[in-house]
């Protein structure tokens, strides 16, 4: 799970975090110690998380995750704790009315924070092979590929300009900042990952974020990477256009130009560009955007390379291209894909 994103919670942004809500509810062995683990790191965030817990156990007793359930579950339960009290003939005291005005105004304590965290808070998530451009509240814009999801709070004010990423997508991020020796923390610009932070004022990159290690590709302007290395030190690395770079958490890191920095933003065009790819490292991508499942009769199949460039428009055209190229034969079912040795 990426913590950094609890750094700056709110009590709303708690009741509406639904791995929150789901260790609060129904606890695993390792939730435990995850928030005090998080409360250690950001100790700003021990007394939220404890008053998000006690009003999540005591209001949100339910199985049932998705936030609009969650909302319409929350008023139920306590429209029946009111009614139930109405309908007891017993005479209310002045500590009946108080535990009443106290339970009322919680109520709206939660509705407020409930309306507040809806009208911020904002995910967009691609299905496989579709692509979607995303218009930040700042003017910066997002192209996701498939099988991609972004969020980020629509209202960011004198905050940090903040998004997570799960998956790829190209940044075009506007330029705010007028004197570069004295940011102002509206002007930053930070993308949050699996296993690093990406900090910009203003440039174009693309970002692919999947099974625990980034890929960051600079096509113009600059950026710094803060990230983990092999060692557990923390690092920071500034990237110049036609830098690429690959980490994998506590891994260190590969770096890498690119001549021709813009083909790495082929796929914002629906183009599948590969170079000197082996048969694993297409697979994966047929895999992670498109939702293919693609499996080999033999393990040595994987390493076998297409040497040079393919750039086609669709995997249609990939499959043709792996089949006149490569000794091999591959059968397709719909997104199941079986590669075998040709005969």
């Amino acid at each position: 799970m990426l913590t950094s994103k609890y750094s700056n919670y709110t009590l709303a942004d708690y009741l509406e975090d639904d791995d929150f809500v789901r260790s609060v509810i129904n606890p695993s062995a390792n939730d435990g110690l995850l928030w005090q683990e998080i409360a250690a790191q950001y100790p700003g965030q021990r007394k939220i998380i404890a008053d998000a817990s006690k009003i999540i156990t005591t209001y949100r007793k339910q199985d049932v995750f998705t936030n609009s359930n969650n909302q319409e579950k929350v008023w139920l339960k306590i429209a029946a704790t009111l009614q139930t009290d109405q309908v007891k003939p017993q005479i209310f005291t002045l500590n009946k009315y108080l535990r009443v005005a106290a339970m009322l105004l919680l109520v709206s304590s939660i509705g407020i924070a409930l309306w507040l965290t809806k009208a911020r808070q904002q995910e967009i998530d691609t299905p496989f092979g579709e692509l979607r451009t995303v218009n930040l509240p700042d003017g910066s814009t997002v192209v996701l590929n498939g099988n991609s999801k972004l969020s980020y709070k629509d209202n960011w004010d004198k905050n940090p300009r903040e998004v997570w990423i799960s998956g790829e997508g190209l940044f075009n991020v506007k330029h705010i900042n007028k004197d570069p020796h004295s940011i102002k923390p509206a002007e930053r610009f930070i993308v949050h990952c699996s296993d690093m932070n990406i900090e910009v004022l203003g440039t174009t990159f693309n970002v692919r974020s999947r099974h625990n290690k980034t890929d960051v590709g600079l096509v113009q302007g600059k950026i710094r990477l803060d990230y983990v290395d092999a060692v557990s030190a923390k690092q920071s690395l500034i990237m110049k256009p036609g830098d690429y770079v690959r980490h994998a958490y506590k891994k260190n890191v590969t770096r890498v130009f690119l001549p021709v920095p813009e083909k790495i933003t082929k796929w914002t065009k629906h183009q599948l560009l590969f170079n000197d790819a082996t048969l694993a490292q297409i697979s994966e991508i047929m895999t992670d955007d498109y939702g293919y499942h693609v499996s080999f009769s033999r393990p040595e199949l994987t390493t076998l390379k297409i040497e040079g460039e393919i750039n086609v428009p669709n995997v249609d055209e990939l499959i043709e291209t792996i089949s006149t190229t490569l000794p091999v034969k591959i059968i397709r079912t719909d997104k199941n894909i079986t590669i075998t040795k040709q005969n």
